[in-house]
């Protein structure tokens, strides 16, 4: 019998302004001769029809590409659901897609990976694939030829690094240019710490100490170096910043630290305190990005948190924090993120951390535990209101500090983590108002299907549901239920136990009339009405988080 086959479907950039046009793509085929069919595009804000375009199309068997334009509405930093249906003799077919309205990609920071540079074409090809991530802005990682000179002394356009990897400068360019077409902003990695041996080897006194002298290090690749005001480190590190975005056109800088020491002593005896000198290192690298290229940003690396407070004044595009054990409960992350979040200024919170259950093989079995552990951590830091920091480029994640090193998900795990992804953009207004308030989830009340009560905690504890109740600043009541009723251990850095279906839920929610209900895995992320029942409703079925909020 003959069939539609979607191909592809989703917007032409993942994010657009407020009120622009939105152009909106699918490719379809079928399995079979021509057939006549009717394609619909509409956009939804929750379950409502905001726009819709349709076009008729003779469909074939060899793939026919399609593009419907629709109109976004004026509000600003709003999510979007978009669903394809496509009417035939033979049947319907659908599929979901999202996108953001927002004024530049720091309003909701989905950030990628890029780890290597071989081929223009290949470069420039994954750098469009992670639109389908709702990937907006990426970070270029290790693509320079030393951390102390970003552009080959030759001129040589392919050159190996410090660590022995072939890098194409020409394929980096085309990555650039790709992201500029598709929306997605680069940024270029740019390690604060130091520089390789050959440097300091030619410029000792730009090295840092320990209390006994020794130079501080990573494991003697790269040393740590001086960055007080008018030391030759710190105004080499900015022209290369500079140098840079001229050369690339890069549309910002990513500021590497690497955490620990936070003190040093500086080769003239002075003490160097990193935390007084990280804000006016941001202020001054921000101030000449943006004069470089007007609307570039920088964002900063607080690595295990440090040092938060210090820099949150500054003008980094947003805050981000990588986290680290002994930080390895999904608790931790969220005193993170609110601790981030309260100093945050209206910016976003991004954290990075990382898949390492996927850093060692794996029988099947303890992989889909390993991936869980992913999927697991993924909805908790949306559920709080942040962005996670873990995805590479190809359909990799990142499994530790030093980015190639990511592991290739299978195509199961793409589907499920795409799943969530295009959740979070189309209720992004929803989940990550920098202006929403943490609220106590007074009077709530949730029962299985027999009746009885079931335990919840307003922190995410193994053993018990996580309820997480925000008000949003038009006052709408949004209310987070992850499940983590299966776990033995409420730990991110170890294997979790394969969420099932939670089913048959009821929930009586004092004070909230009309509410719709979503999650990532249920129904493709549509938002679902409740009926209310003397006051209790029914919950939809649901895998590990289910988002609850008042029309």
């Amino acid at each position: 019998m003959n069939r539609i086959t979607i191909d592809a479907f989703g917007p032409a950039r993942p994010w657009v302004r407020p009120g622009a046009a939105l152009t909106v793509g699918t490719t379809l085929s079928t399995t079979e001769g021509p057939l006549e069919a009717s394609v619909r595009v509409t956009l939804l804000d929750l379950d409502v029809l905001v726009s819709t375009a349709s076009v008729a199309l003779t469909l074939d068997v060899a793939p026919t590409p399609c593009e419907l334009v629709l109109e976004v509405p004026e509000t600003s930093r709003r999510g979007y659901g978009l669903r394809l249906e496509v009417e035939s003799p033979v049947g319907v077919a659908r599929a979901r897609s999202a996108v953001e309205a927002l004024a530049g990609w720091w309003e909701s920071p989905r950030h990628a990976a890029i780890t290597a540079y071989d081929e223009p074409e290949a470069s420039a090809r994954t750098v469009a694939d992670l639109a389908g991530w709702h990937v907006n802005v990426v970070q270029h990682y290790d693509w320079m030829w030393r951390h102390y000179r970003y552009r080959p002394p030759d001129g040589a356009r392919v050159f190996k690094d410090a660590l022995g990897r072939v890098v194409s400068h020409d394929a980096l360019a085309a990555s650039i240019a790709a992201g500029h077409a598709t929306g997605i902003a680069s940024l270029a990695y740019g390690s604060v710490y130091g520089a390789e041996p050959e440097y300091v080897a030619e410029h000792p006194d730009e090295r840092v100490f320990d209390e006994t002298g020794e130079p501080l290090s990573l494991g003697g690749a790269f040393y740590i170096n001086d960055i007080r005001v008018g030391s030759a480190w710190r105004a080499r590190l900015l022209g290369q910043y500079v140098d840079a975005l001229e050369s690339f056109g890069f549309d910002g800088v990513h500021m590497d630290t690497y955490g620990p020491p936070h003190a040093a002593i500086a080769a003239d005896g002075e003490p160097v305190d990193f935390a007084a000198l990280y804000p006016g290192l941001i202020e001054e690298a921000s101030t000449l990005v943006t004069r470089t290229t007007p609307g570039a940003c920088v964002l900063f690396n607080c690595v295990e948190g440090f040092p938060l407070e210090s820099v949150a004044p500054t003008p980094a595009a947003a805050l981000y924090l990588e986290l680290w054990p002994p930080d390895d409960s999904f608790a931790d992350i969220v005193r993170w993120i609110d601790r981030a979040r309260a100093v945050a200024a209206g910016r976003q919170v991004v954290v990075a951390a990382y898949a390492a259950t996927l850093k060692e093989e794996v029988a099947s079995a303890d992989r889909a535990a390993a991936f869980e552990a992913v999927s697991l951590l993924g909805a908790v830091i949306a559920a709080a209101g942040a962005y996670h920091h873990t995805l590479a480029e190809d359909g990799r994640l990142l499994v530790e500090g030093y980015y190639p090193a990511a592991v290739a998900m299978t195509r199961a795990e793409i589907a499920e983590l795409r799943a969530l992804w295009a959740f979070t953009a189309r209720y992004v207004h929803l989940l990550s108002d920098p202006e929403s308030v943490l609220v106590e989830p007074t009077g709530l009340e949730i029962r299985d299907a027999d009746g009885a009560p079931l335990p919840w905690l307003t922190e995410p504890v193994a053993g018990a549901l996580w309820v997480r109740a925000v008000t949003s600043p038009e006052g709408r009541h949004i209310l987070d239920l992850v499940d983590l009723r299966g776990q033995s251990d409420a730990r991110w850095t170890e294997p979790k136990q394969v969420a099932s279906t939670a089913e048959g839920l009821r929930l009586t929610w004092p004070g909230v009339d009309s509410v719709v209900a979503m999650s990532p895995w249920t129904d493709e992320g549509d938002a679902i009405p409740l009926d209310s029942d003397g006051g209790e409703r029914r919950l939809p079925p649901f895998r590990r988080w289910l988002v609850l909020a008042e029309r």
